[in-house]
């Protein structure tokens, strides 16, 4: 009886330590060129941060139309204060390659994939990797 016990809670465990206990799930995802005209703010000023370039890039393309020829829409990001949280969320995430960040920063572009992760529904980070198109 003791060894079925043992055997059964060895078993139980294997499987607790196996199955994610809050499992993350993909809220959106979208492709995007950043270039110059995300690296401003609406206001005319210069961003400094890369989570402050996507936000203005989902401003650019919700609220002014600003759009290149590849950028795709989302289905978080039209509501501006979603947009507001887009640099904490970047900044809970995996950084982004330092190529990409710097080709974007001096305004020379890059395309990029950005995958809004979350849990329960909401929103928890977001994490932006090499675009193909």
């Amino acid at each position: 009886m003791l060894k079925k016990t043992v055997a059964s809670l060895a078993v139980t465990s294997l499987m607790l330590l196996t199955t994610p206990v809050f499992a993350e799930e993909v809220i959106a995802e979208y492709l995007t060129w950043l270039d110059a005209k995300d690296t401003v703010s609406s206001k005319g000023v210069k961003l400094t941060s890369f989570g402050a370039v996507l936000a203005q890039d989902r401003a650019n393309y919700h609220r002014f139309g600003i759009r290149q020829e590849l950028d795709m829409s989302d289905p978080v990001f039209s509501n501006k204060d979603m947009r507001a949280k887009l640099p904490q969320w970047y900044k809970a995430g995996d950084p982004v390659q330092a190529n990409i960040r710097n080709d974007v920063m001096s305004g020379r572009g890059h395309y990029v994939f950005v995958r809004v992760m979350g849990k329960n529904g909401r929103i928890t980070h977001v994490n932006v990797y090499e675009g193909a198109g």
